[in-house]
């Protein structure tokens, strides 16, 4: 039994149940059409961003919308409970049409998959609680975290030192706070610079930084 290269459609010349090799064709059709195009409604594609809003579904029924979304229906019912399974490929970020929150697309222009978060926003989010991250190669990690990233709150103020009395010559009490400013200018040297290796550290580690020539 030959078949019609490139596909898979039998060729029905002169078969000898030309019935049922049409039949087993109008299947394979079926089967390719419907890989491509969306889900039919009353015989026509669904104009539908997203899954069903009406109608009864399946268990495991399985739904393409307009954009080429697909769905899979994870509780029958009416119209049944979705989750989707393949982000609609797109060459621009949608912005018509009634679009869920949280309805997924692929960008193939920027090669972006992104999120709707409502009113055409389009969101890309990189990893997610608990998840590992690594960037160039480099082994994912979970998210680092140390109480060195903790905000720094600086002790010296602009200005601060250049507004001392200074008298000629300087007193005691001139001097000493003077270097109480200096001293504390140093604390907050040494407190930036933990952040700043601690943040250099947490780059390096998930790969955005290589931390080295």
């Amino acid at each position: 039994m030959g078949t019609i290269a490139p596909g898979r459609l039998h060729d029905v010349s002169n078969a000898a149940d030309f019935v049922a090799l049409t039949e087993t064709n109008f299947e394979i059709l079926t089967s390719e059409v419907f890989k491509h195009e969306p889900a039919y409604v009353a015989g026509v594609p669904t104009t539908t961003i997203g899954p069903p809003t009406t109608g009864s579904h399946v268990l495991n029924e399985v739904w393409k919308d307009a954009l080429g979304g697909a769905f899979k229906c994870t509780a029958a019912g009416g119209p049944g409970t979705w989750k989707q399974i393949l982000p609609a490929g797109v060459t621009a970020d949608p912005s018509s049409g009634t679009i869920p929150t949280g309805y997924l697309i692929l960008n193939v222009t920027q090669g972006t998959l992104k999120r709707h978060a409502g009113g055409y926003s389009w969101e890309t989010a990189i990893g997610a609680t608990g998840g590992k991250i690594g960037f160039y190669g480099v082994t994912p990690v979970v998210q680092p975290a140390g109480t060195d990233q903790a905000a720094v709150t600086l002790g010296n103020t602009d200005g601060e030192i250049g507004g001392l009395t200074i008298s000629d010559p300087p007193t005691q009490a001139e001097v000493q706070a003077l270097r109480d400013k200096c001293e504390e200018l140093a604390d907050d040297v040494r407190a930036l610079s933990a952040l700043v290796h601690a943040l250099r550290g947490a780059l390096v580690a998930v790969g955005v930084v290589k931390g080295s020539a």
